[in-house]
């Protein structure tokens, strides 16, 4: 067992995610607690929480950046983000980020289910979508 948790402990690492206004605050304390191996914006709470749903390119979410990188340098620990295309993610990485998690898990099942809506309905198979908007009623319809 004491090889064991050796091992574990070795191979365990901490995140620490900085999703609201007083997370990122205190992030330099938070950076500086022993064990914590990666600071991570979460992005679409921090900007909800912070007046500015989804605007992840507003002045406040980048200064954030700004400010979660310096944290994770002055500390000697990573940092990092989601990440939605290569473009963001070279843009996190010249903040410095090394911990980029690319997309979320969501995003990716609605992504293959659209391909399987998309490839499948060419069989003739249609689909009940409830999240699509549905589509305007033609002109005849409406009178």
């Amino acid at each position: 067992m004491k090889e064991y948790l050796q091992k574990a402990n070795e191979e365990t690492f901490v995140v620490v995610q900085i999703e609201s206004p007083r997370a990122l605050a205190e992030v330099e304390a938070i950076a500086a607690v022993p064990g914590v191996d990666v600071l991570m914006i979460g992005p679409a709470d921090l900007s909800v929480l912070s007046s500015v749903p989804f605007e992840f390119d507003h002045p406040s979410m980048l200064a954030a950046r700004q400010r979660v990188a310096a944290a994770a340098k002055n500390a000697g620990i990573h940092w990092g983000s989601t990440s939605p295309n290569a473009a963001h993610s070279r843009a996190l990485m010249e903040l410095g980020a090394r911990f980029i998690c690319h997309g979320a898990d969501i995003l990716l099942v609605k992504s293959g289910l659209e391909q399987i809506q998309e490839q499948y309905s060419s069989l003739g198979f249609t689909f009940d979508n409830r999240l699509r908007p549905a589509a305007a009623a033609p002109e005849a319809a409406r009178e």
